[in-house]
């Protein structure tokens, strides 16, 4: 099942749908956005095989100047995404909803920019590190039974793991 209430924290076995679910939602995206748009990347826990993750489907999109992100806003907007109100420069986000759950998150940057790399090199570096990808389903558990109603909490105690595995990842440039 796709998604999760907002603020909830409650983590899921990986499921094989959900790289079918962000290839459907990439079809829709490049359709309605291709003039806008350079990348469209599956990021986040659910495009990690074999990792638990909140089932919400984390895409990221890489865009070519803020001033696109201005025009793109509008655009999302009609495909039944809301604006989330986040404090990272350089970054927008966009969730959308079914039934009161968050299913998508939309992570609009500048494409090659440091936002972006980062999010790329976590993701490839968990794909690829069968060790890395155990300590942190270990850490997401231990969080998400300590804070199953506060995803905040949950996200900003994860941030060591996250600085870490980046520097790991920046190693091997």
């Amino acid at each position: 099942m796709l998604g999760l209430e907002r603020g909830l924290v409650k983590l899921e076995p990986y499921n094989d749908k959900w790289s079918k679910l962000f290839d459907e939602e990439r079809e829709l995206l490049s359709s309605q956005l291709k003039e806008l748009i350079i990348a469209i990347e599956h990021v986040g826990s659910t495009s990690i095989e074999g990792l638990f993750a909140k089932p919400i489907i984390d895409i990221a999109i890489g865009v070519s100047s803020l001033d696109v992100i201005i025009e793109l806003k509008e655009e999302v907007k009609a495909l039944g995404y809301v604006e989330v109100p986040i404090s990272i420069d350089g970054k927008h986000v966009f969730a959308r909803y079914k039934e009161k759950k968050i299913t998508h998150f939309l992570h609009v940057m500048i494409y090659n920019q440091n936002l972006w790399v980062d999010q790329i090199s976590f993701r490839d570096y968990l794909r690829s590190n069968l060790d890395a990808k155990i300590e942190y389903i270990k850490l997401k558990e231990k969080l998400a039974n300590k804070y199953p109603n506060n995803v905040i909490s949950y996200t900003n105690e994860k941030k060591k793991f996250v600085d870490d595995i980046l520097k790991r990842a920046k190693e091997l440039w």
